[in-house]
């Protein structure tokens, strides 16, 4: 118990590097304006700090969704402890709906509340009301942005844990989505030549969403619509594989 709340520990390390390097680069584009010539508090700040770097996006999350989501039903099906809930009355969506709780607030702790914490200290750090009056909707796009960033993660790792009893697996599953998704959209696309096979990566996706919900210039051939699309589809899939799972569970019971 004590080396795995190490791990963990260790774990949360580079998301909290991670913020205060970006609460730096937010106080010293306000006390230092000749620094706004390289970095600019806008829009796409805040966009790419829930994304994190172009090399590895989202590697934070990753990450975190591995070592909280990857046990959370497998552990359960491994004891048979979740044959022992669902002998109680309640119903498969409060087991569900309690699980993915955990990943979600976890998650929402390295991306949403940081990034609106840097919103409010370049809103404290600013010398007028400018950038508040003009930019006060992007607090929405940040919940909004990562929400649709953790939820179809959030279920992708739960609905993986559920299929198995051993979390190692779940884990090697869902590293091989995020890793396997955009490797297999580089290599189709220096095939056919064609960006809009983009749509591949489940990262892409949530870039080309993101691009849209900050009101940046989107690239051309990525249209918005596939990759909302695209994530529906994914949790879809993902709820009626859970229901499919618990239910045949409760059942047996």
């Amino acid at each position: 118990m004590a080396q795995r709340k190490f791990v963990r520990f260790i774990v949360a390390i580079p998301p909290l590097i991670y913020l205060v390097i970006h609460g730096v680069l937010v106080y010293l584009a306000n006390y230092f304006p000749e620094s706004t010539v390289l970095l600019k508090i806008d829009p796409k700040f805040f966009k790419q700090f829930l994304m994190r770097n172009p090399i590895l996006p989202g590697f934070f999350i990753a990450l975190i969704g591995v070592f909280s989501g990857a046990n959370l039903i497998s552990k359960d099906l491994r004891y048979n402890a979740l044959s022992i809930y669902l002998s109680k009355p309640i119903f498969w969506t409060d087991y569900l709906i309690g699980k993915i709780s955990v990943i979600i607030v976890l998650l929402l702790m390295i991306t949403g509340i940081p990034c609106l914490l840097l919103f409010i200290e370049h809103i404290l750090l600013s010398s007028d009301l400018k950038f508040i009056m003009k930019n006060y909707w992007i607090v929405g796009s940040i919940l909004l942005y990562s929400l649709i960033i953790i939820f179809p993660l959030s279920l992708l790792i739960i609905t993986f844990s559920s299929l198995t009893t051993n979390a190692r697996y779940a884990a090697m599953w869902f590293i091989s989505v995020l890793l396997g998704t955009p490797i297999l959209q580089e290599i189709i696309e220096k095939i056919t030549r064609n960006r809009q096979t983009a749509i591949i990566s489940i990262w892409e996706n949530f870039d080309i969403l993101g691009t849209q919900l900050f009101g940046l210039t989107p690239e051309p051939k990525k249209p918005w619509v596939w990759s909302a699309a695209i994530l529906v589809t994914i949790i879809v899939t993902c709820i009626c594989i859970l229901r499919r799972q618990l239910r045949f569970v409760h059942i047996r019971n």
